[in-house]
């Protein structure tokens, strides 16, 4: 599991950010929430009931007071506010998944088959798979720059092309591309029919938009544009973290992972996951506070390949609180010559 990050409660961020009450209308519970964190709590709910946004709300019209269950949302926000401020000192500790469970009614009812299934898919590693030593984090990224194919190699890649596909969770396809360089910049563009998503970083700022129109990044967001582009580049992936910290290796999934806690330049927590036996890494958790607790967005690498020397992540996966999609890589190209405006908001 990844480190805990700093709580933030209402009265902390309300002082320091604009209220969503002042955005948003129709706002009670969560008036004085900072408004940047509306999108990520709405979806934070939506998989603790394992709903949609309609269970709440009247289609997109999501200010509209005719929602029955909204009444009741607003009540058991009130209930779950009250209950961290009074018995744990401000502190988020119980949310909506605390009973909910992926269920719109929670289940008062304690199951017994969960219990085996979860005995058997958590059971501890034989003495045959005992833990492996511990090597600081130098050792950890030094067997991961290894692993990836050398630094030298990984040294003489100024740029790469990635062309590949997103996968949304029914199935359905669009085409991708990113391109990006060492210096630190990206762009990615995805196809949705006619209708292309652009993000990059030009190596100042982050941006986002859809068909010439500029969409809003939350700080975090353009901040995780960047990360990426140093898991590209890993020579230089201590230059997207103010620390980072070997922990004590974790057995998931059949195997022992080295454990790297580290933490963004704007001071979110991050937790990288390393295959012990191939120095690869195979998970990265990023956890954002909210005042529901903490929005976590993972990404898992897996199928691995090599690509002229350097082995390759084929298989990306994104998952945040209600949605998830994958990204199948498909060809990269190493040193394409790209122009600075290249990576300019158009």
């Amino acid at each position: 599991m990844p480190h805990a990050a700093h709580s933030q409660t209402v009265s902390q961020t309300a002082a320091e950010f604009e209220r969503a009450g002042d955005r948003f209308e129709n706002v009670s519970a969560l008036s004085d929430m900072p408004a940047d964190q509306m999108g990520k709590v709405m979806n934070m709910m939506s998989a603790a009931l394992g709903v949609n946004c309609n269970y709440c709300h009247v289609g997109t019209d999501f200010a509209k007071e005719q929602a029955p269950h909204k009444d009741v949302a607003r009540e058991m926000l009130e209930m779950t506010l009250s209950i961290n401020r009074e018995h744990f000192g401000g502190k988020t500790t119980v949310t909506c998944y605390t009973c909910h469970r992926g269920q719109a009614v929670p289940d008062p009812t304690v199951s017994l088959a969960p219990l085996q299934l979860s005995a058997e898919a958590n059971r501890s590693p034989t003495l045959s798979t005992e833990a492996p030593s511990s090597p600081d984090t130098a050792g950890i990224l030094a067997n991961y720059i290894r692993a990836l194919g050398g630094a030298d190699r990984i040294a003489a890649i100024k740029s790469r092309h990635v062309i590949g596909q997103r996968i949304e969770p029914d199935g359905r396809t669009e085409p991708e591309q990113l391109w990006q360089t060492a210096a630190g910049k990206t762009r990615m563009q995805t196809l949705y029919g006619d209708l292309a998503v652009i993000e990059g970083y030009d190596g100042q700022s982050a941006w986002k938009q859809a068909a010439q129109s500029s969409i809003p990044l939350k700080p975090d967001e353009a901040e995780q544009i960047q990360t990426e582009v140093g898991i590209a580049f890993p020579l230089s992936l201590r230059e997207y973290y103010t620390d980072l910290t070997a922990s004590e290796p974790q057995w998931l999934d059949e195997r022992w992972l080295h454990v790297i806690l580290a933490t963004r330049r704007s001071g979110i927590r991050e937790t990288l996951y390393f295959d012990s036996r191939t120095g690869l890494l195979v998970q990265r958790i990023a956890s954002v506070p909210t005042v529901l607790g903490q929005f976590q967005h993972r990404v898992d690498y897996s199928d691995y390949k090599a690509i002229d020397g350097l082995q390759v992540p084929t298989t990306i996966r994104f998952a945040v609180p209600n949605i998830t999609w994958t990204r199948k890589v498909t060809s990269v190209t190493y040193n394409p010559e790209l122009a600075e405006d290249h990576f300019s908001r158009r």
